[in-house]
């Protein structure tokens, strides 16, 4: 008959087969991985080149980078020059005149802000918003293309500010529902959301440099009717002082009438549109305002939502969700830099005994004390998280194994000293820790998980509230 701690062993030694086991399939599958990545990385070295090289055709900037981009991928550059080059092509798209195949000119992005006349701001802003939906079109679902559709139909028809008001206020409905609806990385969102409302906001501030360039003609207006009055009191006094000649002076008096009636119509119209374009300032004044207060509301609200979905309901602590990020995170850093970082798995001792005999308010209490008497114990950079049911992880940014022991031994004292009253009867709960750190050789994140959860179950099988560092 086996002894119990052989039982043990023949557990732990099953554990170890079926670790080596998922080891094996997670090796071959990273060998998979990796060699398709090579083969699209050689596709896209090869393919690319002929790309760009049936659109770099001209010899503007533009094209002179498609060629350094297209001699950098077939020489197989570094990353940091491909990365710059596409950087200079970024520029060149914004900022520069280009010519497509066919002979098609093309005007850089940031070019369709300068002003032609005083009410070609009413095209230019229609066609900036144009490039807002085709950035939205590119990064939302498919759900929202029929709004996305009407969006475009009513900036086609838009003729003046009050209709593109109008369409601002449908965009920025679409993106507070994108933002309420959509379960995307909450990081990328709120990177998504700004940009698009920085777009907007740079359209907005170049419409009111579109006012002001309106308003600078119509000084000009202002001074060429005053020069005109001036030369007709002039033209006044000649023909006064030709009385003798009666002739002239009914032509000239003829010409002046028509002078006069020209110019008051000129007047009447100008003072139309001036009356016009002060309404419409004020309208986007109110709405540039409003256009504000939504961006602020929209980074809010996203933050807060960020905030909720990283949380744990009932502990407050960071939930599996954000955990998962920060141990990609950590095993990024630990990749590329060699950065180190420990991590504790705690585990509620007895937990399902005290939920049974105690009822679930006096467990979700233990949880949440748990909690509590363990944040002040760690530094600003360290995480805990509730991982699930009674099991917590802290992650320790820049920490060795020594460290995390440390710091596991300090928890581990601290929760056996909690005590709770349940009907005059005392409840205790301890905890036990399992503690490891990344390492030489580790690929993925799981292995120093799985390190800290057989630390665990060593721990649970040496009588609980205990450390164990693997």
């Amino acid at each position: 008959m086996n002894s119990p701690f052989d039982e043990k062993i023949a557990d732990l030694q099953g554990l170890v087969k079926k670790l080596q086991s998922q080891k094996n399939t997670l090796l071959k599958e990273l060998d998979t991985v990796e060699e398709r990545f090579e083969k699209m990385n050689q596709m896209y070295r090869k393919s690319f080149p002929i790309i760009i090289d049936s659109v770099a055709t001209g010899e503007d900037v533009f094209s002179n980078t498609c060629r350094d981009l297209s001699q950098a991928l077939k020489k197989g550059e570094s990353e940091g020059r491909i990365a710059y080059i596409l950087d200079q092509l970024k520029t060149a798209i914004l900022k520069e005149e280009f010519v497509l195949p066919g002979g098609k000119q093309k005007k850089g992005l940031l070019s369709i802000f300068k002003k032609k006349d005083p009410f070609s701001f009413i095209d230019d802003y229609k066609q900036s918003y144009h490039e807002v939906v085709n950035t939205l079109r590119s990064n939302l679902d498919e759900k929202y293309t029929g709004k996305l559709d009407h969006i475009t139909a009513g900036i086609k028809t838009a003729e003046n500010p009050s209709d593109i008001s109008e369409i601002r206020e449908t965009v920025f409905s679409l993106i507070f529902g994108y933002i309420s609806d959509t379960n995307q990385d909450r990081a990328k969102v709120n990177a998504f959301v700004q940009e698009v409302v920085g777009k907007i906001l740079d359209i907005e501030s170049n419409l009111d440099v579109g006012y002001q360039h309106t308003d600078t003609l119509l000084q000009s207006s202002d001074h060429f009717e005053s020069v005109l009055e001036s030369e007709l009191k002039r033209l006044k006094q000649t023909s006064d002082m030709a009385s003798n000649l009666d002739l002239l002076k009914i032509q000239v008096a003829e010409r002046l009438a028509v002078i006069e009636n020209a110019l008051q119509k000129k007047q009447a119209k100008d003072k139309a549109i001036r009356e016009y374009i002060e309404k419409e300032r004020q309208l986007f004044k109110s709405g540039f305002t409003k256009l504000k207060q939504d961006l602020d509301e929209a980074t809010r609200y996203s933050e807060e939502l960020e905030k909720k979905l990283n949380l744990d309901q009932l502990t407050g602590a960071f939930n599996r969700r954000a955990y998962d990020k920060k141990i990609e995170d950590e095993m990024a850093r630990f990749f590329r830099y060699g950065t180190g970082f420990s991590l504790l798995l705690m585990d509620a001792d007895r937990f399902k005994s005290i939920n049974d005999q105690y009822g679930h308010a006096i467990g979700d209490k233990c949880l949440q004390e748990i909690i509590k008497r363990t944040l002040p114990l760690l530094r600003q950079n360290d995480m805990l998280s509730r991982y699930g049911g009674e099991e917590f992880v802290v992650v320790m940014p820049e920490t060795d194994l020594n460290g995390g022991r440390e710091v596991a031994e300090k928890i581990r004292q601290t929760i056996e000293k909690l005590e709770f009253i349940y009907k005059k009867e005392k409840v205790k709960v301890t905890v036990s820790i399992g503690v490891s750190q990344a390492r030489e050789g580790d690929k993925h994140p799981k292995e120093v998980f799985e390190r800290a959860d057989i630390a665990v179950y060593q721990a649970k099988a040496n009588g609980r509230n205990q450390v164990i560092v693997n």
